[in-house]
Parts: C-alpha cells; sequence; structure tokens
C-alpha cells in the first residue's frame, strides 16, 4: 500500500504526543529521583534529557518507523546501563516506537525482521540486566529473584507482544480504509457517469419526442398555410377549412410541449401526473391521428389484421410514434395526396406494423410545395409540382430531411427488442415494417392457457378477417411482395 507523502509528515498530534510524553516522563524521573524510589547514578538534568531524547524520535515514527524503534531502543537501553532513564513512561513510549513499526512500514517483510532483532535485542539486554542483578542478589533468595525475573519477562512480552499485535490490526485497519477510499471513488466517478449517460439519455429521447411529435403538426401547418395562401382568392370556403386544421394543429403541439415540459418538472403533484399520462398517446389515438391526416387529403386505409392483444403503455406509444413519423414522411415526400395503407398485424408471437405509400391512380394532382431559394423581396410562393415528377423508387423532395426520423424510430423498436426496416417498394412508393415481440407477461399467461383457447381466438378473428377478405388477402399478398 503506497502512501502519500503529505499523509507522513509529522502533524501537530504527533507534536503535542511528543510534548505529553516527555513532560510525563521528566515529571516520573524528578519523582524518582525526589523519593529515591529508582537508584539513579547521574544528575537530574541528564535524567530529563534522556527522557526527551528517547521521545522525541516519535516526530517521524510515520516516515521512517523502523529507523525511529531502533534510535529509540538504542538511547533506551544506553540509558539504562548508565543509570539516568526513568522505567515508567519510557517503556509506553518504546510500546509507541515498536507499534509503529507494524503500523506505517510499507514493507511488511522488513516490518517482520525489523520487529523480531529488536525484541530479540530488548531480551538479550533483559538477560544481561538479570545476570548483573544475581552477582549482586544481596538477602534475596534464588526463588525470590527468579519470580521477580519472571515478572520483568512478562511485563516486557506484554509490552512488546501488544505493541506487535496493535500495529498489525493499525495496518490492516489502514488499508482496508484505503481499499474502501478506492471503491468509495470508482462508486463515485461511476455516479457522474450514469448521470450523464441519463441525461443524454433524457435529451436524446426529448428530441426523440419533440421530432416525432412536433415535427409531424409543424409539417401539417406548413403545407395547410401554403394551400390557405394560395385559394385565399379563389376559394375562400377551402382557406377557411385548412386555417382551422392549422389551428387544431397548433393546439394539439401546444398540448404535446406542455406535457413534455410537465414531464422535466421534478415535482409529485397530481396535475403533473395527469398531465404526463395525458401526454402518452397510445393505439386509441391513433384513429384520430389518421383523422388529422385525412384532412390534409391523404388517402389512408386501416387494416387490423389478427386479435388484438393488450401491449404496455411504453409499447403502445412507440407504436403511435412509428406510425405518427412515416406518415409525416409519406406527406412530405409522397405528397399530401397519396394513398397510403397502414397495416397492424397481430401474430402468435410478435406485433407487425406496416405503413406503405404509393402514387394515387388517375390524373396528376397539383400540390403546393415551397420554392428552394425565395425572393428576398417577396413572400415565397409555391411552386406546383405533380406527382409524375416524383419517381416510383427514388424520393427527390425540394427539402431533404436529416435521417433523424428512421433512426428515433430503429432506437424506439430496438428498446423493445424489435426491428424496424425502411425502404423504396419494387412497384414505386415507400415500405416501414416494424417488429415488436409481446411483452413476457402475455406470452406467459397466453402459453398458460387453454388449449381450446386458441380456437377461440381463431374463430373470433374469422370475422374480423371475412369483413373484407379480398382486401386482406391481398393486403397480405401485397405487404409479402413490396418485401
Amino acid at each position: 500500500m503506497a502512501e502519500k507523502p503529505a499523509s507522513l509528515r509529522p502533524t501537530r498530534g504527533d507534536v503535542y504526543l511528543v510534548l505529553a510524553l516527555a513532560g510525563a516522563s521528566m515529571v516520573f524521573a524528578i519523582l524518582y529521583n525526589t523519593t529515591a524510589y529508582w537508584p539513579f547514578k547521574g544528575p537530574l538534568w541528564l535524567i530529563c534529557l534522556a527522557s526527551v531524547l528517547v521521545t522525541v524520535p516519535l516526530l517521524y515514527r510515520r516516515r521512517y518507523p523502523s529507523q525511529v524503534a531502533w534510535i529509540q531502543a538504542t538511547i533506551f537501553v544506553t540509558a539504562q546501563f548508565l543509570a539516568i532513564m526513568e522505567p515508567g513512561v519510557t517503556q509506553i513510549i518504546l510500546f509507541m516506537g515498536l507499534y509503529s513499526v507494524g503500523a506505517w512500514q510499507s514493507n511488511r517483510r522488513a516490518a517482520f525482521v525489523s520487529r523480531l532483532l529488536l525484541c530479540v535485542g530488548i531480551f538479550v539486554y533483559l538477560l544481561i540486566s538479570m545476570a548483573l542483578q544475581f552477582e549482586a542478589i544481596g538477602d534475596m533468595t534464588v526463588l525470590q529473584f527468579a519470580a521477580g525475573s519472571a515478572v520483568s519477562f512478562l511485563i516486557n512480552v506484554a509490552f512488546f507482544g501488544g505493541a506487535w499485535l496493535f500495529g498489525n490490526r493499525a495496518w490492516n485497519q489502514r488499508r482496508l480504509m484505503d481499499e474502501l477510499r478506492t471503491a468509495n471513488a470508482e462508486v463515485r466517478c461511476q455516479e457522474q457517469k450514469l448521470t450523464r449517460q441519463a441525461l443524454d439519455l433524457e435529451r436524446v429521447r426529448i428530441a426523440r419526442e419533440l421530432h416525432d411529435g412536433i415535427a409531424h403538426h409543424i409539417t401539417g401547418v406548413g403545407i395547410h398555410a401554403a394551400a390557405a395562401r394560395r385559394s385565399l382568392e379563389k376559394n375562400p370556403d377551402k382557406a377557411r377549412e385548412s386555417l382551422k386544421t392549422i389551428e387544431s394543429s397548433t393546439r394539439e403541439t401546444v398540448d404535446e410541449l406542455r406535457a413534455l415540459v410537465y414531464t422535466l418538472r421534478d415535482t409529485d403533484d397530481l396535475s403533473t401526473a395527469e398531465h404526463n399520462a395525458k401526454g402518452n398517446p397510445s393505439l386509441g389515438d391513433i384513429p384520430e391521428l389518421i383523422d388529422v391526416s385525412r384532412r390534409s387529403g391523404q388517402r389512408i386505409e386501416v387494416l387490423t389484421i389478427g386479435q388484438p392483444r393488450p401491449l404496455t403503455p411504453i409499447t403502445e406509444m412507440s407504436i403511435y410514434r412509428v406510425i405518427q413519423e412515416s406518415l409525416t414522411n409519406c406527406r412530405r415526400y409522397a405528397g399530401s395526396y397519396a394513398e397510403v395503407e397502414v397495416r397492424l398485424r397481430y401474430g402468435a408471437s410478435e406485433l407487425e406494423i406496416e405503413i406503405s405509400d404509393s402514387r394515387s391512380p388517375g390524373p396528376p394532382r397539383k400540390e403546393p410545395q415551397f420554392d428552394p431559394e425565395p425572393s428576398a423581396d417577396s413572400a415565397p410562393e409555391p411552386a406546383l409540382e405533380s406527382d409524375d415528377e416524383r419517381s416510383g423508387d427514388v424520393r427527390t423532395p425540394k427539402h431533404t430531411g436529416l435521417g433523424l426520423g428512421i433512426v428515433g424510430m430503429r432506437e424506439r423498436m430496438s428498446a423493445l427488442g424489435g426491428t424496424l426496416d425502411a425502404g423504396p417498394k419494387s412497384r414505386g412508393g415507400w415500405l416501414v415494417r416494424a417488429q415488436i415481440p409481446y411483452p413476457q407477461n402475455i406470452t406467459d399467461s397466453e402459453s398458460a392457457a387453454l388449449p381450446g383457447a386458441d380456437a377461440d381466438a381463431d374463430s373470433s378473428t374469422a370475422p374480423t378477417a371475412s369483413t373484407t377478405p379480398s382486401t386482406t388477402a391481398s393486403s397480405t399478398t401485397e405487404s409479402t411482395a413490396k418485401a
């Protein structure tokens, strides 16, 4: 575990610790000298100096733990032989030195060897000291001397053994704290990345909603505004109808913008929830969408094949957006009077949506188109372009899109585990086909149903197909050929 240089410098707490231990050692030395409890052989100032010298190295116990412990042990043993070291607080000072080796020595092998040699040296000193004391045993018996030596030996074992164990424990705790700090930094970094990713995804979602919803209405507004301007003098009724369509489209645009703004607000009000729910379209809103497109001149035929099944709200909204974007593209590129077919085919395991357009039969019809380069001193006059000017396979609109619509539709389908294909048809026109698997809960409930349920479902779908037998059969054949 690498240590930062700043964490190894002496701190204010280290200074206070050294001053406290040095002062306590000098106080004990003065008391021992005054009461003659310990036989000193030097002057009091020298004893106090020895107490200070053995304590000061603790300032560097983090940066040089082994060196500090050996310096303290050398000063302590030398002063003991000279009988100028008090035996009380200095034991705690030696304990701190040996503890620092275990707690701060980054090289663990060096820490083990250093402490082992230091403990061996201390106990060799104890044996020599006991041998010297045995020569001056005096009135004590051998048993009393052995008991006293054993007490001194056990006290030193407890001191240095405790310093060894507590030092290792401090090292392990510091290593654990370092791992926790690293993990916490990684979690915070990951949290920031996820936050940025969530913001990016939200921006993409908002951009997609704006493109799919607002662009649909704005495209219709532009077409009807051009038609109203052209027919304002010659056909006021037609202009009035176009202006009504513009009014309804702009109101719907404002409602969708308001719903989108409410989703961005961080509130839990009931009104916010109501606006959020209102702003999510579903399959029930498709007839209204078709009616709006039909008012712009499009001839749209809607076919539902198979028995409709319940879908999740996000699935219904994605289907709605795909149909909405496809109708917008049909009106923009195929023209307002193109023939459009919308098919919803409920299969065994997935729902298939097809939106195809083709050139309308009969004589070419005029449509308003904006000039690419209008004059600066006059309002842009709409140019007339017939359906014959548009090729069957290649679309050549006066204004080209950015291709974000198809990308957004593919993203929606991919998020639901589905696919989307878009491209020209062999006989002219454009085809968008999306396939979405049913939600897992619906699939599980149907697989657990009785075998007779499939027969009932087939019999229930028969009337739907029989109502328009020729249309359904031709639609199925045509969609297969167009693919």
